[in-house]
C-alpha cells in the first residue's frame, strides 16, 4: 500500500477529468462536496437495461471512468473549488491480467478480488491510497508491490 500526497493538483485534475488517462478503470464510489454532497454508485443496474443490451455489454458489474467522468466533471467545474471529493476506482481484469504477466506473479487471477486507488481531495490537499484485496493469503506482498510499481509508474512520474 502507498499513501502520498499528489503535488500538482491542477495537472492531476486535468488528467482525472480531461484526459482519458483513467477512462478504462472501474468506478466503486463517487463522492464530491461542493454546495451539496454528491455520491455516484459506480455499481451497475442491470434492471436498467433489456437483457441483450446488458448481454452486449458483457455485463459489468461497475463502470468505467469514462461512463461517469462528465458527470463528476459537470459538479466540479466552475469558481469555486469543491470542498472535498473521494473517488475509489479498482482495476480492470485486462490490467490485472498484465500486471501479472509483466511481473510473472504466481497469483491466480481469480485470488485477486481488487486493485484499487483511491483519490482524495480535502482541506485544500490531494492524495491518493492504494490497496489490494486477495483471497489468499500472500506473505511476499508480491502483487501489492506489483500494484503500487504500476500505479506509481503510470500516474505519478
Amino acid at each position: 500500500m502507498i499513501s502520498d500526497e499528489i503535488k500538482n493538483i491542477k495537472d492531476f485534475m486535468s488528467e482525472l477529468l480531461i484526459s482519458n488517462s483513467f477512462d478504462s478503470y472501474l468506478v466503486t464510489d463517487v463522492t464530491i462536496t461542493t454546495f451539496n454532497t454528491f455520491h455516484i454508485d459506480g455499481h451497475i443496474k442491470k434492471e436498467f437495461y433489456s437483457a441483450s443490451e446488458y448481454e452486449d455489454m458483457n455485463k459489468p458489474l461497475l463502470s468505467q471512468w469514462s461512463q461517469v467522468k462528465k458527470y463528476c466533471y459537470d459538479i466540479i467545474k466552475g469558481k469555486k473549488t469543491p470542498l472535498s471529493f473521494k473517488i475509489i476506482f479498482m482495476m480492470p481484469d485486462d490490467i490485472v491480467r498484465q500486471l501479472i504477466y509483466d511481473n510473472s506473479l504466481s497469483i491466480d487471477i481469480n485470488n485477486i478480488t481488487g486493485l484499487f486507488i483511491n483519490i482524495k481531495y480535502e482541506n485544500g490537499h490531494l492524495s491518493y491510497t492504494t490497496g489490494t484485496s486477495l483471497n489468499i493469503l500472500e506473505l511476499d506482498k508480491s502483487t501489492e508491490k506489483a500494484f503500487d510499481k504500476y500505479i506509481v509508474s503510470t500516474l505519478f512520474e
